[in-house]
């Protein structure tokens, strides 16, 4: 009995140390692709930052894909040179996530409420699906308008409101990468072989 109980305990600890690991890996895909990978536009210079973002909203368990989402954000703004942005960062990036989190939390009790939820299943087995493509909408307006009001604090409502213009262009192109990403990663059924491991038992 008592090896039983030491066994699930050694268990449980590897699959934690598993989670914190790929929570730590999303983290620096995030900082990596907003911090030092940059995609040339007509209106000047973006980064992919936000597809990781999604990625890692979708693929971990809630509050870690939050974590990772804030962490990695607010490292990229500390190694560009931007510390003063790392806290509006790090909050923005953890409502990106939110979105995301609370649309697999609905999908699971529905899942779990209902026998016969099999097409849910696939779905939140999947990176790409419909409730997904709809939370972009919801995770581009926390950003468009969370660093609206950001630079409204550190500079001024003119230059928060010039920055529109533009503010729109960033998410977009990260909904756009994430999309053809996480197509491909479900083409190789990453969400599902990765599941067992950061799904917490």
């Amino acid at each position: 009995m008592n090896n039983k109980i030491c066994m699930q305990k050694s268990s449980k600890s590897a699959s934690n140390v598993k989670l914190i690991a790929f929570t730590a890996m999303f983290a620096a895909l995030v900082t990596v692709a907003t911090a030092f990978i940059k995609i040339p536009t007509a209106l000047g210079y973006q980064h992919p930052g936000d597809s990781m973002v999604y990625l890692a909203a979708c693929v971990l368990p809630g509050p870690y894909g939050i974590i990772a989402s804030g962490i990695g954000g607010a490292l990229a703004d500390l190694l560009s040179g931007y510390a003063y942005w790392a806290l509006p960062t790090f909050i923005i990036k953890c409502l990106n996530a939110v979105p995301f989190v609370l649309c697999r939390m609905i999908i699971k009790k529905r899942r779990e409420s209902d026998f016969n939820t099999h097409r849910q299943y696939e779905s939140d087995s999947k990176i790409i699906n419909i409730p997904t493509l709809v939370m972009l909408i919801p995770t581009t307006a926390v950003t468009v308008f969370g660093y609206f009001f950001a630079n409204a604090l550190l500079y001024s409502w003119s230059a928060a409101v010039a920055e529109l213009v533009t503010s729109w262009l960033q998410p977009a192109i990260g909904a756009l990468l994430f999309i053809a990403i996480g197509t491909a990663l479900d083409a190789a059924k990453f969400k599902q072989r990765i599941l067992p491991i950061v799904t917490r038992k």
